[in-house]
């Protein structure tokens, strides 16, 4: 396995870093990840954003390893399924409903999935 996650000797591992293990948050802070190409934002909890570097794909890794309850729900998004209220069929297509009050599109093939 490749390793992607270059952090300093001190540093939890299960804990997300930030900022060349300057800035740590925990795993359950994050309510989803949205892409931005080959960079990540953080939604956290607290209204806060963060920006990774790094693609979604290796933060996926990263969250499957330390063992969270992500899932992946549209190509854009990855959503910690502790904040999921529900899933809603809207006129654009299928909405999740996060507990934090905001609304994230899920893709079909996946809202299926997820109501099953």
């Amino acid at each position: 396995m490749k390793k992607y996650f270059t952090k300093p000797a001190f540093c939890d591992p299960n804990l997300l870093w930030f900022e060349h293990g300057k800035l740590s948050i925990q795993p359950d802070e994050v309510v989803y990840l949205s892409s931005l190409e080959n960079y990540t934002k953080f939604h956290l909890s607290g209204g806060r954003v963060l920006i990774s570097s790094r693609t979604m794909k290796l933060h996926q890794e990263q969250l499957n390893v330390i063992g969270q309850n992500f899932a992946r729900i549209h190509r854009k998004f990855l959503l910690n399924l502790k904040y999921l209220n529900c899933i809603e069929e809207s006129e654009e297509g299928h909405v999740a409903r996060l507990s934090t009050g905001e609304e994230i599109i899920v893709s079909r093939r996946k809202a299926k999935i997820l109501a099953a």
